[in-house]
């Protein structure tokens, strides 16, 4: 699992490379951010293909007096455990990407800084790519919306199925020794992690008997509240002819929304597919892999223990999001919804999105600077246990 971060980023177009149509400049921190414009209002926007709906953050609606007449009313779930009621502005929300307006038929306002950070003004769905190809670039962090396949020399081709707005690819999973889970993971490219298997998934292969495993909760797991589970080390996770080894994954635990779901065995983020180069052609219903040089990095344990989400523009603080059972940041006493204004004597407010990114890496030991209630207090604590 990742939570993630924030800024702005100027539009770059890139020539076309290798033989490949145009791809665009975008920014990557586990989420791929794009530059838009939303009815004209500059607008960083979260690609994410398990959203089948282009949505729009609250804040940003009223920070930009975002104007629209046609509005209706709908009950939303997400990868969080309840449903939400959202107004939704119908056939007037326009948005730009690579240099094409674009209409959004449906458009949900949902409260989208609270997941993601004070850096996302709204979601990119897929409801305007049937008949695209989506191309990404992670290492070069570019990616691409073409009419037609580009060269794809070097490409494995996999059968996906797209129904509905939805990506699904064939998915194998080796849990431990003797248990293996086959089935269809969603290709969500809104989530940060791994995989992360569907509740259904884990009563029925039994995964709570795996060990070890570190148990978190989440303020906001999605549009939807809260949601929990556990991350565990599986030996393989397979896809098209690819085997990724020790691969750090999880499961929900959520009694509803898309987490609880039986349609699919789990969704399938980030962290998985920025080992390849991708191009995702729903007119032919294929997503074609090439690694890149990311493909033998391992994955690493959630020693961090907590995840924070950037509202230093909003609310001034990181708010703790995700809290780790058993970590060291628990046990020191940092709990979920605190509020995080400095870090080892650093103001959060300075910490720019690029540095975020890599923030943490190579740290040894934290002293956070929190508030909670009327009240600030010190939390110091090393980033050595608990692994898996």
């Amino acid at each position: 699992m990742k939570r993630t971060i924030l800024t702005i980023l100027a539009i770059v177009c890139f020539s076309s490379l290798m033989g490949q149509p145009q791809m665009e400049k975008i920014s990557y921190n586990g989420h791929l951010y794009v530059v838009s414009n939303v009815n004209g209002k500059k607008a960083f926007l979260a690609f994410d293909t398990g959203s089948p709906y282009t949505c729009i953050d609250s804040t940003f609606v009223a920070d930009s007096n975002l104007q629209y007449k046609m509005v209706g009313k709908a009950t939303m779930g997400g990868s969080g455990n309840t449903k939400e009621d959202v107004l939704i502005i119908v056939n007037e929300l326009t948005y730009t990407f690579s240099g094409r307006l674009y209409t959004s038929h449906v458009s949900p306002i949902i409260k989208l800084k609270s997941i993601l950070g004070d850096q996302a003004d709204g979601i990119l769905g897929i409801d305007n790519m049937d008949g695209k190809v989506i191309a990404i670039d992670y290492d070069g962090e570019q990616m691409g919306f073409w009419d037609s396949l580009g060269d794809t020399s070097g490409y494995t081709s996999i059968p996906i199925r797209y129904e509905n707005n939805r990506i699904f690819v064939p998915l194998t999973i080796t849990v431990d020794e003797g248990k293996v889970i086959e089935g269809e993971g969603l290709v969500d490219l809104g989530s940060g992690g791994t995989i992360d298997l569907t509740s259904v998934t884990a009563e029925q292969y039994g995964l709570k008997a795996i060990v070890p495993q570190l148990h978190y909760t989440c303020v906001n797991g999605g549009i939807g509240g809260e949601s929990a589970g556990n991350d565990f080390r599986a030996p393989k996770a397979y896809v098209g002819g690819y085997t990724l080894n020790d691969i750090v994954m999880g499961y929900s635990e959520n009694t509803g929304g898309a987490m609880a779901s039986s349609e699919f065995i789990g969704i399938v983020g980030n962290e998985f597919w920025e080992r390849f180069d991708i191009m995702i052609d729903l007119a032919g219903k294929r997503l074609y892999l090439r690694p890149n040089t990311n493909y033998g990095k391992p994955f690493k344990s959630p020693v961090q223990g907590f995840y924070g989400t950037d509202r230093s523009r909003t609310l001034g603080c990181w708010m703790v999001n995700c809290l780790y059972e058993g970590s060291n940041a628990g046990k020191a006493g940092l709990r979920n919804g605190d509020r995080i204004t400095a870090i080892n004597g650093r103001s959060v407010k300075e910490i720019g999105f690029e540095e975020e990114k890599t923030f943490f890496d190579g740290m040894k030991e934290v002293r956070l600077t929190v508030e909670r209630g009327d009240g600030t207090t010190e939390i110091s604590f090393s980033f050595d246990a608990p692994k898996i």
